[in-house]
């Protein structure tokens, strides 16, 4: 359940031209079948770093991170890690308690992070908690005050927003702290994280009744894909969502009703990172003409019909050779019978 929750947030991440840092923090009661904490971080969609309880030290998920980071970077963020393991348990036993869920399984998670737009500028970042996948509060930092949509968490808000140095501190983070690392993370792993432009065909399924557009092999998966009819974009189309590909890049299939005996022009117009302006494509219906096959048809038939005109022609020939043939005179010893024959 939480890699479903956590593709969910990444897909609804970043938006293109933009980089993120994001962590993802999930405490668990005891009998949950996973760690009781688990934190991993995320550079845009790419895992770097995890942290779970069980063993208890953080490690890199990236071979640029591994590279780039010495002891002193992994000793820290494991003791930072193992301090927050029981202020997620502490918030599990006053929830259960706050919600009259004392029993059963539950989950707290906590998610934080900042984006950087490649015009450099940022005044995004998040701060949300959550209590068995459900919203409980996040910060309003423009504002400076925590946000609540259930009557439960009015308690915790209203003894947040008096703690002006925290709410200060959480601030100072995602506008400064968080974009200095993720500044730095995307100079390590310039290489990895690296934008990779779609390929994108067209293609007709379900009995030649559907047109989709394909984008594939891109890289970060920020992406907008838009079908067109005659200049026209098309508002109803299916779409399969960013989905990843087993080689760590995605695609995405946006699909429309289609008339394959309609003379309207159709094209997909699609945007993304790896590419230095809008990419438009166009549909190319194939041809179902029987001309190749009529071609051939022909071919055949006239080299049948000069091997039989060939053959009349040797059948001939030999046949005439035949008729002339002449034996050798008969010798002047021969009988008579046989000179007499010949001169007649």
């Amino acid at each position: 359940m939480l890699s479903v929750i956590l593709l969910g947030l990444l897909c609804g991440g970043a938006s293109a031209g933009s980089h993120s840092l994001r962590y993802f923090f999930t405490w668990s009661t005891a009998g949950s079948g996973i760690p009781e904490f688990v934190a991993v971080g995320y550079v845009d969609d790419q895992q770097f770093v995890q942290y779970d309880s069980d063993r208890k030290e953080m490690i890199p998920r990236q071979r640029w991170v591994k590279e780039s980071e010495g002891p002193e970077y992994w000793e820290r963020e494991t003791q930072t890690l193992r301090g927050w393991e029981p202020w997620g348990k502490a918030n599990i036993d006053i929830l259960s308690k706050r919600t009259n869920q004392t029993g059963g399984i539950h989950t707290y998670q906590l998610m934080c992070g900042c984006e950087l737009r490649d015009d450099g500028s940022s005044n995004t970042g998040f701060v949300q908690h959550a209590w068995d996948s459900t919203d409980f509060i996040s910060l309003d930092k423009d504002k400076m005050v925590w946000v609540t949509p259930v009557t439960w968490g009015e308690i915790t808000k209203n003894k947040w927003d008096r703690d002006m140095a925290f709410n200060q501190g959480t601030k100072g983070y995602l506008e400064g702290i968080c974009i200095e690392w993720l500044q730095k993370y995307l100079k390590n792993g310039n290489v990895e994280l690296r934008p990779v432009k779609p390929s994108v065909t067209f293609t007709s399924v379900r009995g030649n009744k559907q047109l989709s557009c394909v984008a594939t092999g891109f890289y970060p998966h920020s992406i907008e894909v838009n079908l067109f009819r005659d200049s026209a974009k098309i508002d109803e189309t299916e779409s399969t969502g960013v989905r990843p590909n087993h080689d760590g890049s995605y695609q995405i299939h946006r699909s429309t009703e289609f008339d394959p005996n309609s003379q309207a022009k159709y094209s997909c117009v699609v945007d993304h990172d790896g590419l230095g302006q809008q990419l438009v494509v166009f549909y190319e219906p194939k041809t179902s003409s029987m001309l190749p096959v009529i071609i051939g048809v022909v071919v055949v038939i006239v080299l049948v019909i000069i091997a039989v005109i060939a053959g009349v022609v040797w059948y001939k020939k030999k046949a005439g050779q035949k008729t002339g043939y002449n034996p050798a005179k008969t010798s002047d010893k021969g009988d008579s019978s046989s000179s007499s024959l010949a001169t007649a």
